[in-house]
């Protein structure tokens, strides 16, 4: 018996679908961003980067639409297998920081769980 192995999809398979549905949302549209603080770098790069403001944890996504709760949504996207996706002690700390000024923050394991995030902060 030939044993198949399922992918599961990456941080990066994750993010392209959650930002072509942000695509075709009224809100998340205009207002959804990455932040491009992941990925592999040169030394040299990565410390140009650093000089630059870049900081380790700094959520994923950003969607800077204010409710009458909070001032925007900060997103931490995981693959949507649990097992293979950790949250850094960096990750908690920046979204322990957000929360604390007034911000919504949410770990999203997988690009359907950001979106019902997302759907559900705009409710």
């Amino acid at each position: 018996m030939k044993v198949i192995k399922l992918k599961c999809p990456t941080e990066a398979t994750e993010s392209k679908k959650l930002w072509k549905w942000a695509q075709y949302h009224d809100i998340a549209k205009h207002y959804l961003f990455a932040i491009p603080n992941g990925g592999s770098r040169n030394i040299k790069e990565a410390a140009h980067m650093k000089q630059q403001g870049v900081k380790s944890g700094v959520s994923d996504y950003m969607l800077a639409y204010p409710t009458d709760i909070y001032h925007g949504l900060w997103i931490e996207l995981k693959r949507a297998n649990r097992a293979l996706s950790r949250l850094t002690e960096e990750q908690a700390n920046w979204l322990a920081l957000c929360e604390r000024v007034g911000y919504a923050t949410v770990v999203a394991y997988g690009a359907d769980s950001a979106i019902r995030a997302i759907e559900e902060y705009l409710r």
